[in-house]
């Protein structure tokens, strides 16, 4: 079970990203329903100190608008949220709000394939 906080009308939750043996949370990721895929911002692959390899694509998105921007479809080797775990999930790493105030969304990738339960009255997410 993941306690979610709603701040200004949207839930968040944090992850945490293991990789290569690193380490890092992501705090404050937004839980978007709307996102089809997991996206964080590149800062924080920067800081796990993670290069690029052959295996990373650039993938092209378009987000709420029509904004269409790049990113880099990277293989996480585990991704932690709360109690719930998903190995070997493909993370995008690119831009999501330009002034930077979103650290991640966390998509309807993670949510679906997790089978995740989103308790709007406990604020809580859950496997079924």
């Amino acid at each position: 079970m993941v306690k979610l906080s709603l701040k200004e009308g949207l839930l968040y939750a944090s992850v945490k990203l293991f990789h290569q043996g690193n380490s890092i949370e992501v705090k404050d990721m937004i839980v978007d329903t709307g996102a089809s895929h997991t996206i964080i911002i590149p800062d924080y692959l920067e800081e796990m100190d993670t290069e690029l390899s052959d295996e990373d694509t650039i993938v092209k998105a378009s987000g709420y608008g029509g904004k269409v921007c790049y990113s880099v479809r990277k293989r996480i080797d585990k991704v932690e949220c709360g109690d719930i775990l998903v190995e070997n999930m493909k993370i995008d790493f690119g831009e999501i709000d330009p002034k930077e105030r979103v650290n991640g969304l966390l998509g309807l990738d993670f949510l679906k394939n997790t089978g995740i339960i989103i308790d709007l009255v406990e604020l809580e997410m859950y496997r079924k």
